[in-house]
């Protein structure tokens, strides 16, 4: 059913028009009428008709300026004239504009119900034609793709017959014929015997949510070999575990799907299509003499043992610049030892930002957590700059992160430690802990310990005794004042402690040192 716009700003030929043409019995499902080309323009936007019948002498805005407008916004729409004047310029400019006819007023109902009738009839050939061109697309589209099937089941269980047609194939799909490529099975199979037909439904839609993934992405090739399993034609990369990282990314969404993961089973590297027989042929060897594997994905063992080697260092590298947090030079070197392994291993890009993200992270909470203060956060901005950095780039930029962290550090460092010292003088004489006053700065003790010996090449409470002593000599030397009161004054409140730390740091007790210092 269609959708007719009436335009006329004569309100009784406008509703004459609406209410003579039995609408619904010749195929129009709405009608719709418009006062002035204005109100017709925001019909169309909202209502978007196929049809429309204007007049041509209209105050607001004249039907040829209302056609022209109408069809830069919809070309395709059927529009027929209404005029009380027959006149040849009209008719000439009508059929510039490509309106479907032209009537003169007064309307003959019959005409007008007999030609809304044909518009109907070439709107519903037209959607005829567009259904069976779609269909035709959708048939061909089908048919190459399981063409293709057929090459890549030939090329993996070695009998090509057509190396020609499949050489026109990968022109057309403009697919490099030494290109590396890798294999990759996946576990149900497809139309297996012993399978439920539940079973089939689920590796077909595991097979479909593949070429969405894979085909699409023009990743790759999504195919069956002769036993029915989900093959996965990789065209891989110089990094060596990149098809592990798009394999594993397959799994998530599966995971997400199914609630569980098939089995994938990785072949060796090769270069070009014609040996894929060998990458197919490694992988199925790892599935017959690994079918009690736990892990999903399984490999080969240089594979497996070269990201197991570099995890661990990894994770060590990670754990030493976490432990030092506080020291920027060391935290720095330990991270350029990490980006000089990924080059070692040739780790592809996507694990190397994974792990770059991660010690970001980490580095960053680790500061917050001992600082106390959130501070302005990058770290949405460093993951978005992440997304698609390659290896080198991905190092550069967690490197110049850090750097800025630190450097936002050194610049808050002096600033602390120098409130803490007028803090320790103010209260010389009073209770002094580290605790206390870590807590009066809003830092932890830990981080705010390792900034103060940074600064001032000592402890803290290293620090308040040499304080305590040095204010200790002074009252000594200037005053008469008893030993017990100068210690109550410099934070002691056991004289006898106060003389042993007195002697530790003088040499002396307190009162030889006030005897040596007035003879």
């Amino acid at each position: 059913m269609y959708k007719v716009l009436i335009v006329d700003d004569e309100k009784i030929i406008r509703m004459g028009i609406k209410n003579i043409i039995p609408w619904n019995a010749i195929g129009f499902q709405e009608v719709f009428a418009a006062a002035s080309g204005n109100e017709a323009l925001r019909m169309i936007e909202e209502h978007k008709p196929d049809v429309m019948i204007t007049d041509i002498q209209m105050t607001e805005m004249t039907g040829l300026q209302l056609i022209e407008q109408v069809k830069a916004i919809k070309s395709d729409m059927r529009i027929v004239v209404l005029t009380g004047y027959d006149s040849f310029d009209y008719a000439r400019e009508c059929l510039r504009m490509q309106v479907v006819d032209f009537l003169l007023k007064p309307i003959d109902e019959d005409l007008l119900t007999q030609l809304m009738k044909d518009q109907v009839e070439y709107l519903d050939q037209k959607n005829q034609e567009i259904k069976l061109a779609s269909r035709m697309q959708r048939t061909q589209g089908a048919s190459a793709q399981m063409q293709l099937e057929e090459y890549m089941r030939d090329l993996v269980h070695n009998r090509l017959a057509d190396p020609a047609g499949f050489q026109n194939l990968l022109m057309e799909n403009r697919y490099a014929e030494d290109q590396k490529m890798q294999i990759v099975i996946l576990v149900p199979t497809l139309y297996a015997d012993n399978k439920d037909i539940s079973e089939n439904f689920r590796a077909m839609s595991i097979k479909n949510i593949c070429i969405g993934m894979v085909d699409a992405r023009e990743e790759g090739i999504t195919f069956m070999d002769d036993d029915g399993k989900i093959i996965l034609a990789y065209f891989s990369g110089e990094q060596a575990d990149e098809t592990v990282e798009r394999v594993e990314q397959l799994n998530h969404i599966l995971k997400d799907e199914f609630n569980s993961m098939p089995k994938a089973v990785i072949g060796s590297s090769v270069d070009g299509f014609k040996n894929l027989y060998v990458s197919y042929n490694d992988a199925k060897y790892l599935l017959e003499h690994e079918k009690e594997n736990i892990h999903e994905i399984i490999q080969s063992y240089n594979a497996q043992s070269r990201v197991s080697m570099f995890q661990q260092i990894y994770m060590e590298l990670k754990n030493v610049m976490t432990a030092n947090v506080g020291n920027s030079d060391y935290v720095l070197k330990a991270f350029q030892t990490f980006c000089k392994a990924t080059e070692s291993y040739n780790l592809s890009s996507a694990y190397v930002r994974r792990c770059c993200f991660e010690i970001a992270s980490v580095l960053y909470f680790s500061y917050i957590s001992d600082s106390g203060e959130a501070t302005d956060s990058k770290i949405n901005a460093l993951l978005q700059s992440l997304l698609h950095a390659q290896r080198e780039e991905a190092c550069e930029i967690t490197r110049n992160y850090i750097v800025q962290l630190f450097s936002k550090e050194e610049l808050n460092i002096h600033e602390i430690v120098s409130k803490a010292k007028k803090y320790i003088d103010q209260y010389l004489g009073e209770e002094l802990s580290v605790a206390n006053i870590a807590a009066g700065l809003y830092i932890t003790p830990n981080y705010f310990s390792r900034l103060f010996k940074k600064v001032c090449g000592e402890g803290c409470n290293e620090y308040i005794v040499r304080k305590r002593i040095e204010k200790a000599k002074f009252l000594l030397e200037t005053s008469n004042m008893k030993t017990g009161k100068i210690a109550m004054l410099v934070g002691y409140r056991d004289t006898n402690y106060f003389s042993l730390a007195f002697k530790k740091h003088a040499g002396v007790s307190p009162t030889k040192y006030r005897e040596n210092v007035r003879e």
